[in-house]
C-alpha cells in the first residue's frame, strides 16, 4: 500500500487536507501525538505535532514528525551516540535505525563482558532422587506401580532464561519484525543477538523490566535496558492499529526528564552528601504524586525539579504543580526546567517568602561538551 506522507515539525502547526478516516484515526488513536483543529474550509485541518519525534501510520497517511533541535542533539537526549556533529538532517534510516544501531552496540558491549545466567528450576524425570521431589506426581506414579523406578523432580539449573536476557531478546525480535530498517542495520541486530538464541522469544513486560533493573548482578545491562525500553515504548506508541509497519515514536518530554536525571545524578556523585532521586512517590489522599527529581543534602530535601519539554513560559498549572510538591516534600526551593539554546535562570518567590520558584533553561543545542557544562551549571545553581 502506497501511503501519502505528511511531514510535521514538533510544536509547529501545518494546514493540510485530510479524509474523514484519517481525522477519526488521529482523534481516536493519536490525540497525544498530533493535535487536530478544524478550519472553516471543508476537510482542511490544522495539525500540530506535540512533543514526539518519529512517525506513525494512519489508515492511508504516514505522519512523519521531525524535531525542532538538530538530530545529533536528539541522539544526545536519548542517550544514543550521535554519528555526526552539527548536521540537522535526519540520520540515514531514520530514528528507528539510529536506535536499533545503538541497541546493537550496547548488546555487543554486554556480550563482551559476559551474559549473566540466572538460577532456575527445570522439571525432569530421573532414575535418581535429586533436586526437589514433585510429591503429587510421585504419589500418582506410586499408585500405578508397586515399586516406582523413576522420580519426578525439579532440578536446579543455571541458564540465560532471565528477565535481563529476555528483554533484549524481545527487543531484537521486535526490531527484526518491523519493515523499513536498512539491511545493514538488520544484519547488525541479527549478529548481536546470536548469543541470545537460547533465550525464549516472548514479549517483554513491565515485570521483566522491574526484575532486570533490580538484579544486582545485571548492573552492566542497565544502559542496554534503557535503550530497550525506549525502543519498545516507541514501537508500541506508534502502532495503535497493530500493523507492525515499522513506525516508531519517541516522547521527547520523557527523554528530557531522563536526560536531566542522569546528568544531575552524575554531577552530584562528586558532591559529598548530595543525592538525586528520580520520580519518588508521595501520597495525597488516594492520589500519588511523582515529581521528576528530588534533590537532598545529607537526607534533607533541598530542591524539587520538574522538567517541561516546551517553551520556557510557565503556565499557572505548572506553578501550581511545583508548589504542591513543595508542600508535600517540605522543600523551600522548587524549579521548572525547560529546554533552551543557552542557560538561563529566573526566580519567583511566594508572597510569604517561604518558597523560591526557579525557572531555568537547560541548554540542549550544541556540542556534547557544551551540553555537559550546562548540566554542571544547573547542578551548581542548586
Amino acid at each position: 500500500m502506497t501511503r501519502r506522507t505528511i511531514a510535521l515539525v514538533e510544536r509547529r502547526t501545518r494546514v493540510v487536507k485530510l479524509p474523514r478516516a484519517e481525522v477519526d484515526f488521529l482523534l481516536g488513536h493519536a490525540r497525544n501525538v498530533i493535535e487536530v483543529t478544524p478550519t472553516f474550509e471543508k476537510r482542511v485541518y490544522r495539525l500540530t505535532a506535540r512533543g514526539h519525534v518519529g512517525f506513525i501510520d494512519g489508515p492511508s497517511v504516514r505522519y512523519a514528525v521531525s524535531p525542532k533541535i538538530p538530530w545529533p542533539n536528539v541522539c544526545m537526549l536519548l542517550g544514543a551516540n550521535p554519528k555526526t556533529a552539527g548536521d540537522e538532517t535526519e540520520p540515514e534510516g531514520g530514528l528507528l535505525a539510529t536506535l536499533a544501531t545503538e541497541f546493537a552496540d550496547r548488546l555487543d558491549a554486554v556480550v563482551r563482558v559476559g551474559l549473566v545466567a540466572g538460577h532456575g528450576e527445570e522439571q525432569n524425570v530421573s532414575r535418581f532422587l535429586r533436586g526437589r521431589l514433585r510429591a503429587a506426581e510421585q504419589m500418582r506414579d506410586a499408585a500405578a506401580r508397586a515399586f516406582p523406578d523413576r522420580f519426578h523432580v525439579d532440578e536446579p539449573v543455571f541458564d540465560l532464561h532471565t528477565p535481563w536476557n529476555c528483554v533484549p531478546k524481545a527487543t531484537a525480535s521486535a526490531l527484526l519484525r518491523r519493515g523499513g530498517l536498512p539491511e545493514a542495520v538488520r544484519r547488525r541486530i541479527e549478529s548481536a543477538a546470536v548469543p541470545l538464541a537460547v533465550v525464549p522469544d516472548v514479549p517483554a513486560t513491565d515485570t521483566d523490566f522491574a526484575a532486570a533493573y533490580a538484579e544486582p548482578r545485571a548492573v552492566a545491562y542497565r544502559p542496554l535496558l534503557d535503550i530497550c525500553r525506549l525502543i519498545l515504548d516507541g514501537l508500541k506508541a506508534a502502532n495503535p492499529l497493530g500493523t507492525d509497519a515499522g513506525a516508531c515514536l519517541v516522547d521527547l518530554g520523557r527523554a528530557f526528564e531522563k536526560y536531566l536525571a542522569v546528568g544531575l545524578q552524575r554531577a552530584f556523585t562528586e558532591r559529598p552528601g548530595w543525592t538525586v532521586e528520580a520520580h519518588p512517590t508521595f501520597s495525597l489522599g488516594e492520589t500519588d504524586l511523582q515529581p521528576d527529581l528530588l534533590i537532598r543534602k545529607d537526607g534533607t530535601t533541598r530542591a524539587v525539579l520538574d522538567a517541561k519539554w516546551k517553551a520556557a513560559d510557565p503556565e499557572a498549572a505548572d506553578l501550581h504543580q511545583v508548589l504542591a510538591y513543595a508542600t508535600l516534600t517540605g522543600a523551600d526551593h522548587v524549579g521548572l526546567v525547560y529546554p533552551g539554546v543557552k542557560d538561563a535562570r529566573g526566580q519567583l518567590t511566594t508572597p510569604d517568602g517561604r518558597v523560591r520558584v526557579s525557572v531555568m533553561r537547560l541548554r540542549v543545542i550544541g556540542s556534547a561538551g557544551k551540553l555537559a557544562r550546562s548540566v554542571s551549571w544547573l547542578a551548581g545553581t542548586l
